[in-house]
């Protein structure tokens, strides 16, 4: 007899988060205003921060009373004067202890938030960064209270305030305020850029752990808050060489059971002004990570102190250990230039040791998926060919569903990064009939295809020129005029400098799920920032008329 209402509040309810999650999609994911301030980053983060720093408002001013007194000082004719300044920084700075282990928690990469929301590390750094302001805020106010208590408004001076300085805690308190300050200059990206990745990673390591030992020494009565950041520290760190050591004993072959690191073979694609570096190697894994996941690798001949995140290409195998891992990387300064140097030395292999920590991040698509469009632009490719790849296998030819690839490229030369895989993806079109693959070509037109042996201009490419002398350069055109070739269901649209209209793009793929019976949409990118607002824009404005719920997944590490 319950069971018509069970029925009933289980739909009451289900409305009730569906319409929520509208309203976030509708709302909240689109890319706050104020960039030159909050950088790209949605509204729901912006939204979290307002109400983080509203409640900390609230709680420094609230309980507190508004009043001052004058009290004279014994056998003198001075009299000190006792306010809501002492309070007050006294409470901003307890809430600024109290804040220092969430701050740890949110910049951890072995982050326990990740195990409890699902969301990934990286998301959460915008908060890490803003908290650290409003830590260095506090801490300043801190300070400043105390430092008119104790040098105006007490008597007689400066006595007092030399008496007072000369205190241990007091002592500790000018240290933290300095290290926190130089934690601050450090993290700007000013200072990143003139001294480097490095040097801010290291300094800002060492500065957080001297900055709450100094916190510690200023007001041992707070100790847990230090005991929690540092405990946090240390977790974060034991966890990361664990993972390490875990993932490299035994796992170049299975005769192997020490410390093993696998070689990498680089290989250099494009002009130095626009390149790109692709990673190949077999690994031994004691379990394959899944498609959407990243790892975190480092070129110990390069620097034993970097490690960056990157998306693997190429999906997993499920049926054998040895996996091959494959990597897109736009050169840049920094290490990555170092990375292109020497693998382009004469007289060196292209080869290069690398560790691997990981995986990290969700798997994609989501274990209820039904239409998939995933689009990426550049090196961003290698977060969703993957994606696209398992949800392939995962459906088969017979499940009726909308299944998109879309990669955005600057030059056609750019399709052989993946050429192979490419090529392989174009035979997954005949087996599955609802699924199709778009390639925009930005920065070239129809009639100045690279490799088919017509005239380009300059500027355009030097594929062509490089053709005329030598045998590799006539493979390329080969190998890209075979990539270009359209197919049913395989399109390439040259833009001619311009970037392709994401709305066009969705409003096809959105169709097309009708068509295929709506359900679930998942839109995946990764790719440059500025695609990544498009596409929040546009899946904002979706309405889905069917009933459909559609989620959006942005990458922004490749």
């Amino acid at each position: 007899m319950d069971r018509p209402s069970e029925t009933r509040r289980r739909g009451f309810f289900e409305t009730g988060f569906d319409g929520l999650e509208a309203f976030r999609r509708r709302w909240l994911l689109m890319d706050s205003p104020g960039r030159w301030l909050f950088g790209r980053v949605s509204r729901l983060q912006v939204l979290i921060l307002a109400v983080l720093t509203g409640y900390l408002l609230v709680f420094s001013f609230v309980g507190l009373t508004y009043q001052t007194w004058i009290t004279p000082i014994e056998g003198t004719n001075l009299h000190n004067t006792r306010g809501t300044w002492g309070c007050w920084a006294d409470r901003v700075g307890a809430l600024a202890y109290a804040l220092t282990p969430f701050s740890v928690l949110l910049a951890q990469r072995e982050s326990l938030l990740s195990l409890i929301t699902g969301i990934p590390h990286q998301h959460f750094n915008f908060l890490h960064r803003w908290l650290g302001y409003i830590i260095f805020a506090q801490a300043f106010f801190h300070t400043l209270g105390w430092t008119l208590v104790e040098g105006y408004f007490y008597r007689p001076q400066p006595a007092t305030f030399a008496e007072w300085l000369s205190q241990m805690y007091a002592i500790f308190g000018v240290v933290a305020m300095f290290l926190l300050t130089l934690m601050l200059v450090l993290s700007t990206q000013t200072c990143i850029r003139w001294l480097g990745y490095e040097v801010f990673k290291i300094s800002h390591w060492v500065l957080a752990v001297l900055y709450i030992a100094a916190c510690w020494g200023h007001w041992d009565k707070l100790w847990c808050w230090m005991v929690a950041s540092l405990a946090l520290i240390c977790l974060d760190q034991l966890v990361r060489a664990f993972r390490t050591l875990y993932i490299h004993f035994g796992g170049q072959s299975t005769s192997d059971t020490g410390f093993t690191c696998p070689q990498a073979h680089v290989s250099l694609f494009g002009e130095p002004d626009d390149l790109v570096a692709r990673l190949d190697f077999d690994y031994n894994h004691k379990a394959p990570w899944y498609a959407g996941q990243h790892f975190h690798l480092c070129f110990p001949t390069l620097s034993l102190w970097q490690s960056h995140p990157f998306t693997p290409a190429s999906l997993p195998n499920l049926h054998t250990k040895c996996q091959h891992h494959s990597y897109l990387i736009r050169v840049r300064q920094g290490q990555t230039a170092q990375l292109a140097a020497s693998a382009s030395s004469p007289g060196h292999a292209p080869c290069i040791p690398t560790l691997l920590t990981g995986p990290y991040g969700r798997a994609l698509p989501s274990f209820s998926f039904q239409n998939v469009l995933a689009i990426a632009g550049g090196t961003g490719v290698s977060f969703t060919l993957p994606i696209i790849l398992e949800a392939l296998r995962q459906q088969g030819p017979s499940k009726a569903s909308a299944l998109e690839f879309v990669w955005i490229v600057r030059r056609s030369r750019d399709l052989l990064w993946l050429g192979e895989e490419l090529a392989a993806l174009k035979t997954k079109l005949k087996q599955n009939a609802n699924f199709r693959i778009k390639i925009f070509v930005t920065r070239e037109v129809d009639g100045l295809r690279v490799g088919l042996g017509e005239k380009g201009t300059p500027g355009s490419s030097s594929l062509s020129s490089s053709a005329s002398s030598a045998a590799a350069g006539d493979d390329e055109m080969k190998r890209l005029e075979q990539l270009l070739c359209e197919t049913p269901r395989f399109s390439v649209m040259w833009l001619g400098d311009r970037h392709p209209d994401s709305s066009e793009v969705l409003e096809e793929f959105y169709e097309r799920v009708g068509l295929s019976g709506g359900g679930k949409v998942e839109v995946l990118g990764s790719g440059p920032e500025g695609l990544s607002g498009d596409l929040r824009a546009r899946v904002s404005r979706w309405k889905a008329t069917r009933g459909e719920k559609v989620e959006f997944y942005w990458d922004s590490r490749a």
